[in-house]
């Protein structure tokens, strides 16, 4: 009985130096013949749309998708996000693809939530079609009045963001 525990003690001391010796081998090869072939490119031909205004202005309010966020400063980052929620939901409220001349106000309710109120006009598109020549001439004047170098009108045009942190 002594010879067969030493037996299995001098096995297992020996499977166990094998193991701390031994390493993993790894193989890799790779072949490519693409660097081969000639150049690809694809074109999509520009698509124009109407947008028509599906009803008068609108006022939404959205609280039901921020209801268990209290308002804190970490939160306040995540004001671009929630905005984009309550414009989403506002378009599909009304039916609509877009809310043309969106204006979005940003406030902290009585019960400390974030409310969200869009107002602007339910469009949706209509009349797709491949851009004609004049299209993009009206389109390339359109991106040089737009981008008229004063770019922060664009991306802040209320300029009215205020945060008041309590204490």
């Amino acid at each position: 009985m002594k010879k067969i525990v030493f037996l299995l003690a001098a096995l297992i001391a020996a499977a166990g130096v094998s193991a701390q010796q031994r390493t993993d081998k790894v193989e890799y090869q790779e072949s490519s013949a693409r660097n081969l072939e000639p150049e690809q490119a694809v074109m999509i031909t520009p698509m124009i749309a109407d947008m028509e205004v599906i009803s008068d202005k609108i006022y939404y309010t959205e609280t039901e998708a921020f209801r268990n966020y209290a308002v804190t400063s970490a939160i306040v980052s995540f004001i671009p996000e929630f905005k984009k929620v309550a414009l989403s939901r506002a378009a599909r409220a009304y039916k609509a693809d877009a809310i043309v001349g969106a204006t979005v106000d940003v406030i902290t309710n009585a019960q400390g939530k974030l409310e969200i109120t869009i107002s602007g006009y339910p469009a949706k598109y209509t009349r797709f079609r491949n851009a004609t020549t004049e299209d993009i001439a009206l389109v390339g004047h359109a991106k040089s009045v737009a981008g008229d170098n004063n770019d922060g009108i664009l991306k802040n045009p209320q300029g009215q963001t205020r945060i008041t942190l309590e204490k």
